[in-house]
């Protein structure tokens, strides 16, 4: 397709996706002509992937350009690229202005270790035991729970991950095959959609599921503290003083 088609397809204006082109978000399309290109669905997912990054996670174009290199370098994993997506999407810290991992960890180190209900946590659920930007930023949170003495103990955070366990399980097939748990392929096979795909899924998924569970969680509470105030109003209260006549 031309560029007026690709613009039609997508919904980005044309003069958007030469500035895209110009900086390297999106790849040229196939030379038709000195002045013309010819466009294919790569070129509408990357769009529609980097209009999920602009208007969903509000990311600025230097952290879309990030993940985008990412994307082009064939030496780089997926799993790599979904990584820096999640860090985008979920507002954690940008690793490319922060320190290295050996850095960090010896500064985790430096500061007492890391949170000691982490390390049960992830041996529990079987998840390796491997440095990442949402480790790093629950270490921060419970070290802040434990300054309001809140409770940050193994048992309270399974009673959360686990169920967020088997949400987490089916996010990731959804991401990668569009499929559920049920409907996957084997373990190992390759993915049914593009990358772009699965990283526009990613972004978009962990931003609107975060907020469908916090939104849950919420109504949970509102509907929970109703019965509770039901129930109370029902309860016969105590007997009164006895009526007697004059």
């Amino acid at each position: 397709m031309l560029l007026h088609e690709l613009a039609e397809a997508t919904g980005v204006s044309a003069a958007s996706i030469k500035y895209y082109r110009r900086e390297g978000l999106l790849p040229p399309g196939e030379r038709i002509t000195t002045t013309r290109q010819d466009y294919g669905r790569a070129h509408v997912e990357r769009l529609e992937l980097i209009q999920v990054l602009r208007e969903v996670a509000g990311a600025p174009i230097a952290r879309i350009a990030q993940v985008t290199a990412l994307l082009d370098d064939p030496d780089v994993p997926l799993i790599e690229v979904l990584a820096e997506s999640q860090t985008l999407a979920l507002g954690l810290e940008d690793p490319a202005d922060g320190q290295s991992a050996a850095g960090r960890a010896d500064g985790a180190e430096a500061a007492g270790g890391e949170h000691p209900s982490i390390a049960p946590l992830l041996a529990h659920l079987g998840w390796p035991d491997v440095d990442s930007a949402p480790r790093r930023a629950l270490d921060r949170l419970l070290r802040s729970l434990d300054e309001w003495e809140a409770p940050t103990d193994p048992g309270m955070l399974l009673r959360y991950a686990e169920p967020m366990a088997q949400i987490a399980r089916s996010d990731v097939d959804w991401m990668s095959t569009g499929a559920g748990p049920v409907e996957a392929g084997p373990a190992g096979a390759e993915p049914s959609v593009s990358q772009d795909v699965a990283v526009m899924r990613a972004v978009a998924g962990a931003i609107a599921f975060d907020r469908l569970v916090r939104l849950l969680r919420l109504l949970g509470h509102a509907s929970f503290s109703i019965l509770d105030a039901m129930q109370v109003s029902e309860e016969p209260g105590p007997p009164g003083p006895p009526i007697t006549r004059e």
